[in-house]
């Protein structure tokens, strides 16, 4: 891979005496898309967390597009997260008393765009997106229209690096097939890269690569040992 947007090397972090991360390595390179699956507690969020800068690890780095996330702190963080990563929620963490293009742009005017260009992405990317009644209150839309209201707004700053948290875990069958199909059309389209958590081994098949959180490392799923009960 000749170039990288997330580089995660030798990752280690615990909280008191329990091991969250042993030795998390991770490489993702634009137009490539990963899904990691684990038990519950396995630390998958809070990967997605150090990826972002929001918690430091104990040992390691993030590399994320040519920066070292934990030498970066204020306002070069903040900036650098904002420019660099988008984020889609599972519950879509949307205002609901706002229009979808007001969901939207809000997250463009946060990393400085001007207010015109910012409504104008918006309204491009919900439109490309097929999301109905951008004048509507958000609340009003579906459960798979939030959730693409969701994906238009962790785009809207053109990241390089996509991140999704459980994207498709409150999505009944058939919008959870719409919204991973369109999550994973994206690296192509854009040339980011794209790591999905979730339990849905359905959703981790759509990955280009899968892998497993367990025992404080990343592995291939043809490698881990199945959690009893719980999807790999």
């Amino acid at each position: 891979m000749d170039e990288v947007v997330l580089e995660l090397s030798a990752l280690q972090y615990k909280v008191s005496d329990r091991v969250i991360f042993e030795s998390v390595d991770l490489r993702v390179g634009p137009g490539e898309s990963v899904a990691i699956s684990g038990p519950s507690g396995s630390g998958k969020s809070t990967l997605l967390m150090c990826v972002m800068g929001l918690i430091r690890p104990d040992c390691g780095s993030v590399m994320l597009c040519g920066k070292q996330m934990e030498r970066l702190s204020g306002r070069s963080l903040l900036r650098h997260r904002r420019e660099s990563v988008g984020m889609v929620f599972q519950a879509g963490e949307l205002l609901p008393e706002l229009a979808p293009v007001e969901n939207v742009a809000i997250a463009g005017l946060l990393a400085g765009l001007p207010r015109l260009e910012a409504f104008s992405r918006a309204a491009e990317l919900l439109d490309e997106l097929k999301v109905r009644g951008t004048s509507a209150d958000t609340e009003s839309l579906s459960g798979g229209e939030r959730q693409r209201v969701a994906v238009a707004r962790a785009l809207i700053n053109r990241p390089a690096l996509l991140l999704a948290d459980e994207p498709t875990g409150a999505l009944d069958s058939a919008n959870r097939q719409t919204v991973a199909e369109l999550l994973y059309s994206l690296p192509e389209q854009r040339q980011c890269g794209l790591v999905v958590v979730t339990h849905d081994s359905s959703v981790a098949a759509l990955a280009q690569r899968r892998l497993v959180l367990q025992d404080g490392a990343l592995k291939p799923t043809s490698s881990a040992v199945p959690a009893t009960g719980v999807p790999a």
